[in-house]
Formats: C-alpha cells, structure tokens, sequence
C-alpha cells in the first residue's frame, strides 16, 4: 500500500490540457428501472473516490520517452522519473509564502551523480503540519532568480545569475545549505537546518524540468553538501508517493522526541519559547555576495562559503 506524501493538481491538469491527455477516461454509465409506474432512466456513474493512481498511469504512458528514467541523455531534459529519498522542507522566497523546495539525488546510467531540485507549495504536501519546521539560519539572497525561473518556467533569467549553470548551483545551495548555522556540523543531519521538515524514503517521482545543467568542473569548486554535484536539474513535481510509509521521517519528531506529534496543543508555546522565527527582509538591489536574513556580520568562515567569488 503506497501513499501521495506530493500531489499537485496544478501541475497535473496543466501537463495533462497541454499533452491532451485525458484523465478520468471514457464516461461510464449505468441503467436503473423501476417497477412501479414502469420508469426507466440512463445517467453517468458517479465517482466514488478519486482514482489518483490511474491519473499517473494516464500521464506516464503519454509521456512515454519524454519523461526520462536511465538519465542517459544529453540536457536538456523535460520530465524525469525515478525511485528514490526525496527531502523536503520550506522556500524561504523573498515573495513567496507556504513554499517548499524538494530534492532528491540520483545517478544515471552512466555514473553520474544528478541532483534533483523541485520547488512546489507546501498546501500539496501530505503527512506534515506547520510546525514541522522553524524558520532560522542561513538563507539566500538568490531566491528572487530561483523565483523568476519557477515562474517563467525557465524561459527568463534577469538576475545577476546570468548563465544556467550559476543559476542552477544556487538552486542546489538553498535546496541542501538553506538554514545553515556556522555552529553547528550539518553533515547528514538535515534535522538540525532551519526550514527543513522531513524525508521519505523508496518515493516514486515525476517531475517536470525547466532547467537542466552539466556543470564544468573547472568552474566550480563546491563545499558541503553540494561538493560533488556533476549535473543539476531544477522544476516542479507532479506527484511524489513512497511505497513504504514507514519510510516518512519527520524532523519535529527527531528534534523533541516522538511525543511531539501527540502533544499538538504545545507545539505553540514550545516553538516560541526554543526559536526565534526569522523575518526576510527584501533583497538589496545589485548585491553580489550572498546575504543572509540574520541580523549582525557573517564570520569569515561562513562568508567564504556562501560568497559568489568562491563559486
């Protein structure tokens, strides 16, 4: 028994209008007669429960090659599909609000590492509730380009990222570095970033891309999480299901203890009393260096590893 932890309708019915793919197939019907009076009538059954299954059966086989799975080919790619971890947690934009970025890592056939970047709303995500994450640490000042990029569908980039391939690394910085604090060691332990809200294992995925990079390995000398990254792919999902619900974690429950989740009349109280929320002023026009919502100076340490120069 699987379960949808991301199903956006959004982005199925526009993908499913533009393909002309039909969702709900042929309109079945049903025939009723009664006997007293000798009345007959003929109508359309009704649905009794949304078939979501079939929806994405529909979709993935008119897609069919369009929505690549080995990898294998040359960018760009426009849909992808694959099997995987999916880690979620929210988009700290300067004008979006309730959104979330998500991102899972793959490799092809030939090897490659490809790191999967999908931005979405968190209203389409399942099995998680507000105070699932908190709002504090690092976030980036090239949120309004990754903005442009969602919203034009990578067709426009008017920010002082000006090439796909800068663009695309600050997509995968605030995917895997968003929420990041100079104190504390993040290696594997994606719980203790701001923002973040959890992960589920063994996920069935399709996406649709809007922006798909070899990075030149030359150019970039990446740290942290994103050293390594050989390929990256930025768009939005369709639908996200795990095969395992077990397989959901939720960073709350790691962060205070299982009894989290039962105790929802504190959730309140505790989060005000352990986090400061964080405020996201608007970005200065013409900065180079990435800035952070945090009040004060940077350490030189932390400054070097977000600076666009070291990039």
């Amino acid at each position: 028994m699987g379960r949808y932890v991301y199903w956006s309708d959004r982005a199925v019915q526009q993908v499913a209008e533009e393909n002309g793919i039909e969702l709900t197939g042929l309109r079945t019907w049903t025939f009723g007669l009664s006997f007293f009076g000798l009345q007959g009538g003929i109508g359309p059954q009704q649905r009794v429960t949304r078939n979501r299954l079939e929806e994405a059966r529909r979709i993935e086989n008119h897609l069919g090659t369009a929505a690549t799975e080995s990898l294998g080919q040359e960018p760009p790619a426009c849909y992808v599909k694959g099997v995987g971890k999916v880690e979620f947690a929210e988009f700290a934009g300067w004008h979006t609000r309730d959104a979330l970025v998500m991102h899972a890592r793959l490799r092809s056939v030939h090897g490659e590492r490809v790191d999967l970047c999908l931005f979405g709303s968190k209203d389409n995500l399942r099995g998680f509730g507000p105070s699932d994450g908190f709002a504090d640490g690092w976030t980036s000042s090239a949120a309004p380009a990754i903005e442009e990029l969602l919203r034009t569908r990578g067709r426009q980039n008017t920010s002082q990222w000006d090439d796909p391939q800068s663009r695309s690394v600050e997509a995968l910085k605030i995917a895997l570095d968003q929420g990041f604090s100079g104190t504390t060691d993040h290696t594997d332990h994606p719980e203790t970033r701001g923002f973040t809200i959890g992960h589920a294992g063994h996920c069935e995925f399709v996406a649709e891309i809007y922006t798909d990079v070899v990075l030149d390995p030359a150019r970039w000398n990446l740290e942290g999480g994103s050293a390594g990254a050989e390929r990256i792919m930025v768009g939005r999902p369709m639908w996200i299901r795990t095969m395992a619900p077990a397989a959901v974690v939720r960073y709350s429950e790691l962060r205070n203890g299982p009894g989290w989740s039962r105790r929802r009349w504190l959730r309140p109280l505790y989060s005000l009393r352990r986090r400061t929320q964080t405020e996201i002023a608007a970005p200065e026009v013409a900065s180079v260096a990435l800035e952070t919502a945090e009040g004060g100076s940077l350490d030189p340490a932390r400054r070097r590893r977000f600076s666009r120069t070291q990039d």
